[in-house]
């Protein structure tokens, strides 16, 4: 049995935030690159309030309310379950584990695959906005998920330790 607090033992949870946090920044800066450069290009007042207005939205409830309340705190509890767990497929699959991907209770797996699903969904439909609706919203996306990868660094001692 692999001892749980050997520090050998750390890197599977190191490599699963890593690689959650990594997947969500690289969304983030494509996302933002988008709405700074819709931003850069000039918007009318209206479209200045929608950015503001969809950008505090996103960041509330997607950022701070779905990501750091939520979705986070269940991410870092897999990755710390990691020290733990024996199985060296489920250390080298850490990331996807982290995001009940793979290897979780039937309804964890079900609920991480329709909300993958939803997120396809939606960015499929977003990619079909004019601009510059879909800057507006890329970039509104992007900064909640950048509270996202916050959340995740700030949450992840928990999980180191």
């Amino acid at each position: 049995m692999v001892d749980a607090q050997s520090p050998g033992v750390r890197w599977p949870a190191i490599w699963a935030l890593t690689g959650v946090g990594s997947l969500l920044s690289f969304a983030a800066f494509r996302l933002a690159k988008r709405g700074l450069d819709v931003i850069g290009s000039g918007l009318t007042g209206w479209q200045w309030l929608a950015l503001v207005a969809l950008t505090a939205l996103f960041v509330v409830t997607e950022g701070a309310g779905a990501l750091q309340r939520r979705w986070v705190p269940r991410v870092v509890g897999r990755a710390r379950a990691l020290r733990a767990e024996p199985r060296r497929t489920l250390w080298l699959l850490a990331p996807l584990h982290a995001m009940a991907l793979i290897a979780a209770p039937r309804a964890e797996l079900t609920r991480a695959w329709i909300t993958t699903t939803a997120i396809v969904i939606a960015v499929l439909i977003v990619s079909t906005f004019p601009q510059p609706w879909r800057g507006i919203v890329d970039f509104a996306v992007a900064c909640g998920l950048l509270w996202g990868v916050g959340a995740i660094v700030a949450q992840a001692r928990r999980a180191l330790h």
